[in-house]
């Protein structure tokens, strides 16, 4: 049957994509979860013949009824609202068929409840079971050892386990799948829950740097937000170690006041660029000789993934998915303020610029990965899958689409 011909007889899928935060500036963070969101949204926006249609559901951010739907990244967001019932009114007249849940949050429940056989995707790309919990527990940011650090208080994820159990005898499709194999393995002390099988739902990085082309001068690069999570104060003191070097930080800080960290007394060589847009970001990631993380727990960054794209190799204190140690230095664990991996850092460091084919190797290796990986073809494989296993894929323009 020809493809229009089965593109005139069904609708397209409705997806509610279900997060706390959507990469816009004017509504909140700006971190991993609501890059996923807008990565999903793009994927879909961009190429109507796919046939889905993506609506964003936001599990925390309030409106009045009589406010308009904010619209970003091409998707409606629909916020909560006080009135439940006018709330719920509004969910059911979307006619979703299934919900795609980045990583799971206990305000996402009420969505779950509304739509109560609606299939769920959990894409699970930050877990936390126990032991990663303690570990970020012991942040501290240097001069404030006695105040608690904002934004690393820990999440309870464990009732997503009555949502599954629940969701069982309701006959409901719950699927959990992630952008890293590794993450499967904390999927169970995270949220209470052991699924039978943790599908690769790869990232979507589609960047397109064109040809790379590095910095005269020695320059490293930070690409995160500015909090005591990731622990800022380190890049900051590893530059102090190398004056002749450029120190970039992209990004800015979501926290502030007590328990965050304020970057005063910079040294000169270290420059502030706040959150950039994507053109200024692939130029500074394609033209840096290093990206430096300095956080003290990742799931599967982002900034890796980007930043070896741009062909440029990491130097990090964490290792997801042996990701740094293959494309990079990994400079070992350090927990706390992390200081007393400085020299660890510095030596690491002093390799990668000294060492100019290590360099380009590392950066062109880990750009391979990165293209043949995690990209929208594998990403719409996957997720066509996961639409079959769930029963929403007898509309046969995703299919289709996939084929062309």
């Amino acid at each position: 049957m020809a493809t229009s011909t089965l593109r005139s007889q069904k609708k397209s899928i409705k997806i509610g994509v279900i997060a706390n935060e959507f990469f816009e500036l004017s509504i909140g963070r700006m971190g991993g979860f609501g890059w996923a969101t807008r990565q999903v949204a793009k994927c879909f926006n961009t190429d109507p013949d796919l046939g889905i249609d993506v609506v964003f559901l936001s599990g925390d951010l309030r409106t009045s009824s009589d406010q308009p739907e904010t619209l970003i990244h091409g998707s409606r967001l629909i916020a909560r609202q006080r009135n439940q019932f006018e709330y719920a009114r509004r969910i059911w007249s979307e006619g979703i068929d299934l919900l795609l849940a980045i990583d799971y949050r206990t305000n996402y429940r009420p969505l779950f409840r509304l739509l109560p056989r609606t299939p769920i995707i959990v894409w699970v790309r930050d877990p936390r079971p126990p032991e990663d919990i303690a570990k970020i527990n012991t942040t501290r940011i240097p001069g404030q050892e006695n105040i608690r650090p904002k934004g690393i208080d820990p999440i309870d994820c464990t009732s997503l386990a009555q949502v599954v159990k629940t969701s069982k005898w309701l006959r409901r499709s719950v699927q959990f799948a992630t952008p890293a194999p590794f993450l499967a393995d904390k999927v169970l002390g995270t949220y209470g829950v052991q699924p039978s099988e943790v599908s690769f739902l790869p990232n979507i990085i589609d960047l397109e740097p064109g040809e790379v082309i590095k910095s005269e001068k020695p320059t490293v690069a930070f690409l995160a937000r500015l909090d005591p999570y990731k622990r800022p104060w380190l890049f900051v003191e590893l530059a102090r170690h190398f004056p002749d070097v450029e120190f970039i930080f992209l990004g800015q800080a979501h926290h502030r006041g007590e328990g965050a960290w304020e970057p005063d007394s910079l040294p000169d060589n270290v420059k502030l660029m706040g959150h950039v847009g994507e053109e200024k970001k692939i130029h500074l990631l394609s033209s840096a000789w290093v990206l430096v993380n300095t956080s003290i727990h990742e799931g599967l960054a982002v900034s890796f993934q980007e930043a070896l794209k741009c062909e440029t190799p990491i130097l990090s204190c964490v290792n997801p998915e042996s990701v740094v140690s293959r494309f990079g230095i990994y400079v070992g664990r350090w927990d706390g303020t992390g200081l007393e991996g400085m020299p660890k850092f510095v030596e690491g460091l002093t390799r990668l610029l000294k060492d100019k084919d290590l360099r380009t190797r590392l950066g062109k290796e880990g750009c391979e990965w990165v293209t043949e990986n995690h990209n929208k073809s594998r990403f719409l494989t996957t997720f066509n899958n996961l639409c079959t296993n769930a029963g929403v894929s007898r509309r046969p323009c995703l299919k289709t689409s996939l084929k062309e």
